[in-house]
């Protein structure tokens, strides 16, 4: 089985444990708990092509790091990533493009999805526009608290990664 590390970028508050949740557990955890330094989880993933499952070895990362992130030891070896915002708050997403740039600008040609986490919420309407600057098929709109395209963002994800390993 393929094993792919996986870091999961983003501003404190935007979800990015609660994601981690919803893919891994099925489970949304209504209380905000602060990850301090990383929280590692794997989880097995079927490509949205139906190929093989692939082991993604997930970093939740503390989100005070900002940009330093790339200045540390735990992206080293990192495949790809998923790189956070939340809809409610636009200086998140403006976060989430400096994390993204900083990504391809340490890991050229690695994939990466930016996830705009909150969508169930009634604030994020017309928040999406803002992300203008980034690939819109590496977007994806998603929802810890529901589930909504959390699992296929992670499956497009993981296919990618294979191509790229094959």
């Amino acid at each position: 089985m393929l094993t792919a590390k996986v870091m999961l970028l983003g501003d404190m508050g935007v979800g990015k444990t609660s994601i981690l949740y919803r893919l891994v557990y099925d489970r949304f955890e209504g209380q905000y708990k602060s990850t301090l330094g990383v929280e590692i989880l794997s989880h097995d993933v079927a490509p949205a092509d139906g190929g093989e499952p692939m082991r993604l070895v997930l970093w939740d990362t503390d989100g005070d790091f900002g940009t330093q992130i790339f200045d540390t030891v735990y992206v080293t070896g990192a495949s790809a990533a998923i790189i956070v915002s939340d809809v409610t708050r636009p200086q998140t997403v403006t976060r989430m493009v400096e994390l993204v740039r900083g990504f391809e600008a340490r890991f050229p040609g690695r994939p990466y999805r930016a996830l705009l986490n909150k969508i169930d919420l009634p604030e994020a309407a017309g928040s999406a526009g803002a992300i203008s600057e980034l690939a819109r098929s590496s977007v994806k709109s998603v929802s810890a608290k529901t589930g909504a395209g959390i699992a296929e963002s992670f499956a497009e994800l993981a296919q990618t990664i294979r191509r790229r390993q094959l």
